[in-house]
């Protein structure tokens, strides 16, 4: 009975940590998509992206999102990528690193 509980227990922390995960990778893939579409705009530039993006993720994620980071790429094809750690279920060392890319062809 014991070694089923810890089972149970271990089963429901790793399916919680993979909804954190997937609900992290949705911020920052928001986030990236935003900080694209606002560096793509005919007078956007890639520190308004990053701004965007990073702006984005702090509104959505709150405490847990203070460590991520964007780069962006400039070029005909504006390609901006959101990194961070998830919120772990256990704590902040129990999280992963996610990083999502989006891309926007820039405007001319």
């Amino acid at each position: 009975m014991l070694f089923g509980l810890m089972a149970a227990l271990f089963a429901l922390l790793l399916v919680f940590e993979a909804v954190t995960y997937w609900h992290a990778r949705n911020v920052f893939d928001d986030a990236a998509a935003e900080g694209a579409r606002v560096a793509a705009a005919f007078d956007g530039t890639c520190e308004g992206g990053i701004a965007a993006a990073l702006q984005m993720v702090q509104a959505h994620a709150g405490a847990w999102g203070r460590d991520a980071q964007a780069t962006c790429a400039d070029g005909p094809v504006v390609v901006v990528t959101v990194t961070g750690r998830t919120p772990g279920v256990l704590g902040a060392a129990a999280g992963f690193q996610a990083s999502v890319s989006e891309s926007a062809p820039k405007e001319g």
